[in-house]
């Protein structure tokens, strides 16, 4: 298993460093949109497959957010609209996994507040100084809304490591605040008129560092875990 787990690892940093490539140089060519789906559809495989171990509530929830993920990424390149709308789903998932692992009691206040603050005022911060004016009346709103869920799933994630403070937790919320990273580039990128330097390989690497950490944390559950 371990072997495989490796091999399966390796293949998705392979295919990872093609999809940087491919976003950084062929952008402009006309199989672009084709290829770019097939491999990001390839590239989740290893992660549904090797990579996330386990039947724990959080691998059998991740896994159903895996496959969101791959259509997402397949609707993403040919209309942002139904891709953005995908990912929607992707983090109401992501939501729902972190949040079976919170505890809300008077006691634990702290664990929850604190996190939320920071999550949401980063992503009210950064939407309405970066995103905002660049957005047109519709975007404006569906942006807006997208902040809820996505905020929700990162402040969720900090929460459930600092109320658990396990190896698994920890490993999770790294990877969901790369999520949120890469959410925001993204929007950036579709949506905006700046320009992020080496964007293909920037977003290459925070996107699938985010999925690989998310998915590797299931290797460190041992046995489904609760709030302690």
């Amino acid at each position: 298993m371990k072997r495989e787990r490796k091999i399966a690892t390796a293949l998705y940093l392979g295919l990872t460093l093609i999809i940087a490539a491919v976003d950084s140089y062929l952008r402009e060519e006309s199989f672009y949109t084709g290829v770019n789906i097939a491999l990001r559809v390839a590239v989740l495989l290893p992660l549904l497959f090797a990579i996330t171990q386990g039947k724990s509530r959080y691998a059998v929830l991740l896994r159903k957010t895996l496959w969101i993920v791959m259509l997402a990424d397949t609707l993403l390149p040919v209309y942002f609209p139904a891709g953005m709308a995908a990912f929607l789903g992707v983090h109401a998932l992501n939501v729902r996994n972190f949040a079976q692992f919170v505890n809300i009691r008077q006691d634990t206040l702290r664990s929850v507040v604190a996190p939320g603050i920071v999550a949401f005022g980063t992503a009210i911060a950064l939407y309405l100084l970066v995103l905002y004016p660049s957005l047109d009346d519709t975007f404006k709103i569906l942006v807006g809304l997208y902040i809820a869920p996505i905020a929700s799933a990162w402040s969720l994630s900090i929460t459930s490591h600092i109320q658990t403070k396990t190896r698994w937790t920890r490993t999770a919320c790294i990877g969901m605040s790369l999520f949120f990273l890469t959410d925001f580039q993204v929007a950036t990128h579709f949506l905006t008129d700046i320009n992020i330097p080496h964007y293909g390989l920037v977003n290459a690497i925070t996107y699938y560092t985010s999925l690989f950490l998310m998915s590797q944390a299931t290797t460190h559950i041992q046995k489904p875990q609760t709030p302690q």
